[in-house]
Order: structure tokens, then sequence, then C-alpha cells
């Protein structure tokens, strides 16, 4: 199958259509249509087989990470997804594989009514990029450089559950002591992560700092303090935990890896306290779990409390050159 088939066959008429792309996918470019008074948030990810997942993942779960971890980044700045390139490298023109791919990749682009415009294929060994463009009024941005002093610190939903699964994937015979049940829990955090659009978007009415927890809460969190100049200080008891992962440890939290373990794509951000009872409300109100884990302070970064005890924390979260 030539490029030019593959690209008719799986990409160009695969995917919704929007009235703001003006010209898609067949061209040189795309020509696009923002919305006015709107600017734009970009945001580029890699992943390759072997770094970003692991080799024996279905081809369906990559297609669908691949554009999850991407709308993350947009959810982290409350912006409105709206269009996506693809360059995906391949070690063959495998059509079973790509269609399982773009099932994935298109149960999520229509959940959140992203078009792919574009993009490239390649020979070569699997890896996949994808450019992401989202609509947001730069005021409202949910900017890293937004907290300050005294404000709280949230994440949504739990934290080290994509982790589990992780090592699970790599090794067939980890001994979990986890049921099939929530052995299979694990795996769909790691392959099928949940980006958070609501609730950036939702954040938009308050004055929070936000990012996405890819590369582990304790570094992800040291992103913001340093954008802002403040540090941070957590209460590790009151970070959420799945009924699975306290299964694993045997109800003993290994801090050391949950606080730096990556790929669970949940938001943590920040929010002013006299905003918090009204945020927690809405944040309720649509069904999205938000916890309080401790508080922006002037010392610069973070420091992780566990009861009385200030855990010296031995790394720093995922690093791609490490």
């Amino acid at each position: 199958m030539s490029e030019f088939d593959l690209i008719n066959q799986f990409f160009k008429d695969s995917t919704l259509k929007r009235d703001d792309i003006l010209l898609g996918i067949g061209d040189d470019c795309a020509i696009l249509s923002p919305p006015p008074g709107k600017s734009l948030a970009v945001s580029t990810d890699t992943l390759i087989s072997g770094v970003h997942f692991p080799k024996s993942t279905r081809a369906e779960d990559i297609g669908y990470k691949s554009l999850a971890v991407n709308l993350s980044d947009l959810a982290a700045m409350g912006a409105e997804p709206a269009w996506v390139s693809l360059a995906i490298s391949l070690p063959d023109t495998d059509e079973v594989w790509l269609k399982d791919f773009m099932r994935g990749f298109n149960e999520l682009s229509q959940k959140y009514n992203v078009a792919l415009i574009g993009g490239d294929t390649t020979q070569g060994p699997l890896s996949i990029t994808i450019n992401i463009t989202g609509f947001i009024s730069e005021k409202l941005a949910l900017k890293r450089s937004n907290a300050n002093v005294g404000d709280a610190i949230f994440v949504t939903g739990t934290i080290g559950d994509a982790f589990i699964g992780l090592k699970a994937a790599l090794d067939n015979n980890l001994k979990t002591g986890l049921s099939s049940r929530q052995l299979n829990y694990c795996l769909q955090r790691l392959n099928r992560p949940q980006p958070q659009i609501k609730a950036g978007q939702l954040l938009r009415a308050f004055n929070s700092a936000a990012i996405d927890i890819s590369d582990g809460l304790y570094v992800d969190l040291k992103h913001i303090c340093k954008a802002s100049g403040v540090g941070a200080c957590l209460a590790l008891e009151n970070v959420p935990l799945s009924t699975e992962l306290l299964a694993f440890y045997n109800g003993k939290p290994d801090w050391q890896t949950i606080i730096n373990a990556g790929d669970d794509y949940e938001l943590c951000f920040t929010c002013p306290q006299h905003q918090v009872t009204e945020m927690t409300q809405v944040m309720k109100t649509h069904q999205i779990e938000a916890t309080c884990i401790g508080k922006m302070v002037e010392k610069p970064g973070v420091e992780c409390w566990n009861k009385t005890e200030c855990l010296v924390v031995k790394s720093a979260g995922y690093n791609h050159f490490l």
C-alpha cells in the first residue's frame, strides 16, 4: 500500500468534520478559521514504542492514549479542543493495526469534537507525534504562573494507579496481590487515561494555576512553584489513592514511588482560599473528584509531609534523558 493510499483509507475520511476547517487532509497545508476573540493553545507530544508505552500495547489503546495525553495538555490550560495533526512512523503498513489504532483515536476525537487536519506518514520504528490546537481566552488560561502564597492545592481523581498498570504490563509474572478486576482497572488507567477537559474549563472561573500530571505529582507541582515564584507544602495523607493501589501496597503506600510515578494525567491545580468553597461545589455538581492536598507557601520547593514526618524525596519524576 502506498503512502497516499494509506492516508486516504485510514486518515482522510475517518475523522469528524468541523465548520472551522476550510481545507483539511489532502493538500500541502490545512486552512483553518479560529473563532473571533479567542487565542490558540497549541501543544505537541511524541510517543515512542518501548519508551512511552510497552511494545505489547494494543493498537487501539495506543491510538486512544496518543490523543489523550495531548488533550490533557489542553485541559491543563482550560482550553476547548479543536484540531490535531498526526505524524506517525510505522515499521510496515499493517492494515489491521492501523484500523485498530484509528478506532481508539476516533473514540476520543469524537467525544471531544477534535478533527484530524493533516500530518505525515513514514516508515521506521513505531512512533506517534501529535500536534493539538484548542481555543482559549488568554485572560482565562490556567497558567502555571498563576499560583500565590496561601492558595490551596488540589488534584483530580486518584494518583499512582497507572504505575501499577505499567509494572503489570511489563511483567506478566508480577505478583500484585490484586484481583483480575483490580488489575484491569490499573491497566485501563495506564492505557486509557481520561483527559480532564471539563475540570480545566470549569477552573477558568477561578484564579487557578494548573498542570497535568504526566511526569509525577512531585515534579509537576515543582513546575508550578518555579513558574509562580512560590513553594508548596503537601499533606501526603490527603493525596487521593484508589482501593486498587492501597491493595497493591497492602495498605502501606510507598510515597516515594506514588508521587514520582507518571502517566496519571490528572490535573494538579491551585485555588485561592476565598474561592475554595465555591470551586469545590462546582466540581461536585459536575461529578468531578477534586481533593485538597496542601497549600502554596513562601519557602521555595515542594515539602511532602507524612503526618509529622517530612519525606526526603529521592527522585524527581520521569525524565526522558536519565
